[in-house]
């Protein structure tokens, strides 16, 4: 039996708002809402683990949501999908998992990185793999999903120089890039990127 899993009809809006998280305002838009949740674009420089808060404040509304999930638009845009903590049912087994990863260019390669706050001026306190600090504009950082970032990895990565980088010694060629996808996302069987790559 085919059921819809929707319950609650969203409603398309293209209105700015401001998002305040790690405790700094940003500007960006709402493309679409509904009873329990939104759609939010211009965001996608951030760190987005499921379940990370946030607050939204447009016209005369404020309310606080947790972050659910990202999607892209048709004009490729990425979305960052809410819920308000209201109606939150609490945290799923996937709350661990990143949802979409940001990463810097080193050497031809991308690298994972970690946006722990944002700053003042356009910029990102960032985390590197080995701990290491330190601002940088959002611009320079490359917004990754799940199943972009696996395929990205097939496609000619030097999977053995991220691999060195990472710190990750004594894995099998053929588990390489699942293991490297794992140690930037977690658990691949959390996601369907391997399964929507098995084409190429």
């Amino acid at each position: 039996m085919i059921t819809n899993r929707r319950k609650f009809h969203r409603i398309s809006v293209d209105e700015k708002c401001s998002v305040r998280i790690d405790g700094v305002d940003l500007e960006c838009s709402l493309v679409d809402q509904s009873i329990t949740g939104a759609k939010i674009a211009g965001l996608d420089f951030l760190v987005i683990p499921y379940g990370k808060p946030l607050s939204v404040h447009f016209g005369s509304e404020s309310f606080d949501a947790v972050i659910r999930g990202v999607t892209r638009n048709e004009k490729n845009e990425m979305l960052i999908g809410i819920e308000r903590v209201e109606t939150a049912k609490g945290d799923s087994p996937d709350e661990e998992a990143m949802l979409l990863n940001c990463y810097l260019r080193h050497e031809g390669n991308l690298m994972v990185c970690i946006p722990i706050s944002v700053e003042a001026d356009n910029r990102v306190r960032v985390q590197l793999w080995d701990g290491m600090q330190f601002p940088i504009n959002f611009t320079a950082l490359v917004t990754m999903n799940r199943t972009e970032r696996y395929e990205s990895l097939m496609k000619g990565s030097d999977l053995s120089m991220i691999a060195d980088l990472y710190g990750i010694k004594d894995v099998p060629l053929s588990r390489l890039l699942d293991t490297l996808f794992e140690f930037e996302f977690g658990v691949l069987s959390n996601c369907n990127a391997k399964a929507a790559c098995s084409t190429f």
